[in-house]
């Protein structure tokens, strides 16, 4: 690395500290739709009757003949005038144009439903290329009484999550993950790197990268399972070839957990390490629990999680470079993972309604979520 490309990346590292110390998380692009000007062109036709009175005079010459009864005939000749009247009736036909200049804001809005519309592609910035992808996901659940929802606003940069559920079949510790993807998952048939990460990444060949964002839980069920936590996977080359192509043993999903309630990782604890990671602005020599499982039974893979340890995250800014934990799995995962591939990097929050007797209450924001490359999360 070059001096320029070094201070490139400090100065990119100052600016979110900057941001995050004043309440906002740093963002490389901008999300706000321009508004379209329309002009709108109307004819109209229009019939209007005028009645007329012409009023006019004619003379006419009557000529007629009278006898009279005496010694002789006498002729008279006589001169009568008659005066008519009569009215025109004139129809005239208008044309009217009307050109109306308005600004129209695009819609700026999104809302997912289950199981009606339950996944979207995201452009934030509107230049064709899928920033994201947003999941609602339940992906354990075959039933329930309720709604899930998450609205989408182009405009603020925001995702907003809502679920409200009652009867969940089966009542299990994760029932669902409602999410954003960059990259993909295996399962998905394509990319979105529209925020520049170029995934796939080889794990021995990837480029650090920092992702940044704000989130908080508005509403949370205190019985229900529930955590805030980031899930990426890291697979065989088979695998991160074919599109579409489930994991499944020799590969590894990783989580990077925030906040956990009712509920813990898959397998058991292995280990622990240091990790920094900015929280509101500071940045944080992390510590870390490592749980592991080495292979799930709900599809064969190995499940390595970071969780923290003597602190968590509800609400506010958060970055980190996912490259650290990357790199850090590769100390307590089973088999090498240096050949193996990056896919992508999801955000979001596992919930299960298993202690909570089928009930999922909670809703949460997230926005500002932006990632830069190159950019590393180092103690000043």
């Amino acid at each position: 690395m070059n001096l320029r490309t070094a201070a490139s990346i400090l100065i990119a590292i100052a600016m979110l500290i900057i941001g995050f110390a004043s309440g906002y998380a740093y963002t490389s692009r901008t999300a706000v739709t321009t508004p379209q000007t329309v002009t709108y062109t109307h004819t109209e036709t229009s019939y209007r009757t005028v009645t007329s009175a012409i009023y006019g005079t004619v003379t006419s010459t009557l000529l007629y003949t009278a006898t009279l009864q005496a010694l002789s005939t006498t002729t008279k000749i006589e001169h009568t005038t008659i005066t008519t009247a009569y009215m025109e009736t004139v129809t005239q036909v208008e044309t009217v144009t009307t050109t109306m200049t308005t600004t129209v804001a695009p819609q700026s809005q999104t809302v997912l439903r289950y199981p009606f519309e339950s996944s979207a592609r995201v452009d934030f910035n509107d230049d064709g290329s899928s920033d994201m992808v947003v999941e609602i996901n339940p992906w354990s659940m075959r039933s329930a009484k309720g709604e899930q929802r998450i609205v989408i606003d182009i405009s603020k940069k925001s995702i907003e999550v809502y679920v409200n559920l009652s009867d969940v079949n089966p009542p299990d510790w994760t029932n669902g993950y409602p999410e954003i993807i960059i990259g993909r998952k295996p399962w998905h048939s394509s990319y979105a790197n529209g925020l520049g990460i170029p995934f796939p990444m080889k794990v021995r060949e990837a480029t650090p990268f920092t992702i940044s964002f704000y989130i908080c839980i508005k509403d949370l069920h205190p019985s229900m399972n529930f955590n805030i936590a980031a899930d990426a996977w890291i697979v065989r080359e088979s695998i991160a070839k074919s599109l579409g192509r489930a994991p499944g043993n020799g590969d590894l999903e990783i989580m990077v957990w925030l906040f956990n309630q009712n509920l813990n990782p898959a397998g058991g604890k292995v280990g622990e390490a240091t990790i920094p990671i900015v929280l509101n602005g500071t940045v944080v020599e992390a510590q870390w629990e490592v749980w592991r499982m080495d292979s799930v039974p709900w599809g064969g893979w190995q499940y390595i999680a970071f969780k923290p340890k003597g602190w968590r995250h509800t609400c506010g800014y958060v970055a980190y470079n996912p490259i650290d934990f990357v790199k850090a799995s590769a100390n307590f995962a089973t088999f090498d993972i240096s050949e193996y591939y990056i896919l992508g990097w999801e955000i979001g929050t596992e919930w299960g309604a298993r202690t909570s007797n089928g009930v999922a209450r909670f809703s949460w924001i997230l926005k500002d979520f932006t990632a830069i490359l190159g950019a590393t999360v180092q103690k000043p």
